[in-house]
């Protein structure tokens, strides 16, 4: 260890030392990255499709299973946290993270997230103990990609987007619906889409420091990331139809397929325009088109669902041959 990161280590102890009650708890949901459980709200996409999102117990247990997932995530952003502490040192964004700062021990850092995954198993316990099985995969995929994986390119973008599947597979099974095929393809291609905009920003702000935060991050460029996406998204946008084309609520479920477009082309507009996609958490807080994008698609989803929409045109329709 060089006297540099000696000296670096002894300020960041007395930092985390000196923070007060109040700057800590701030410090820790900083940690913990609350805003970033956002991406949990998948868990919900097969209580919605099922159409008894609306019941108690389903949504209930689609929430609990939220829950369960936002901890288990929460505890792998610490662990993460903790192994690249040095590296996103070099960072200009992730250098302010917690430990990396200093502000927090790893020690105590450490503690949270032990406490973050206990918290994840006994809520996904009370659900159910299947959803405790994709809890404890995930973990271990999420523990490998940061060991393993996330040297590999390509097989970083994958394992992001398995963490995604698993998800949505945990919360078809916490509310007892079977899993649509085509709706985990719609998911896995969608996640590839997002990690894939995740390495276009990461190499457009680092540039030539890339390989000192990561090696594999020299291998992206934004005109690889525009080559894979040209198979990406055309993948992802004719699995949503298959799979709205072929719904249990029959094909007013392509009425949702326009959101799907726009919100992806949306989202390639953004990644030219600001560094935010790098996080779609970011986005999904700051970007009013995206939000406006999938209420749309939730609302229009569920009317569809719930026989809302069909029934209007129904109506409208037998109301208008009785004007003849």
């Amino acid at each position: 260890m060089t006297e540099a990161n000696t000296q670096a280590e002894n300020q960041s102890s007395i930092a985390a030392e000196s923070t007060n009650p109040a700057e800590k708890i701030r410090l820790i949901l900083k940690l913990i990255r609350p805003k970033q459980w956002a991406k949990n709200l998948i868990v919900f996409a097969p209580a919605l499709f099922s159409g008894k999102i609306f019941e108690p117990a389903t949504f209930s247990a689609a929430a609990m299973c939220f829950v369960a997932f936002s901890l288990c995530a929460s505890s792998v952003y610490v662990v993460n946290d903790v192994l690249d502490c040095k590296s996103d040192r070099l960072h200009p964004k992730k250098k302010n993270r917690p430990i990396a700062s200093g502000k927090i021990s790893p020690s105590l850092a450490m503690f949270i997230g032990v406490l973050c995954a206990a918290g994840a198993l006994a809520v996904g316990f009370l659900v159910r103990p299947t959803v405790d099985v994709f809890l404890l995969v995930y973990f271990v995929l999420m523990m490998f990609y940061a060991l393993v994986l996330k040297h590999y390119v390509l097989l970083d973008v994958f394992a992001i987007a398995a963490g995604f599947v698993l998800r949505a597979a945990a919360g078809a099974a916490a509310v007892g619906v079977e899993s649509s095929g085509w709706f985990l393809a719609c998911t896995s291609f969608g996640a590839l889409f997002l990690g894939l905009e995740k390495r276009r920003q990461e190499t457009m702000l680092l540039k030539g420091d890339a390989a000192s935060h990561r090696k594999t991050l020299n291998a992206y460029s934004p005109e690889l990331v525009d080559r894979m996406e040209a198979v990406i998204v055309p993948s992802l946008v004719t699995c949503y139809a298959f799979y709205t084309f072929q719904s249990y609520h029959g094909q007013w479920m392509m009425l949702t397929l326009p959101f799907v477009l726009y919100g992806v082309m949306r989202y390639q507009v953004l990644s030219v325009k600001s560094e935010d996609t790098g996080a779609p958490d970011e986005v999904l807080w700051k970007d009013r088109g995206i939000q406006v994008t999938l209420l749309l698609w939730v609302l229009t989803s569920a009317g569809v669902v719930y026989g809302v929409i069909p029934k209007f045109f129904a109506t409208t329709s037998a109301f208008l041959d009785g004007l003849r």
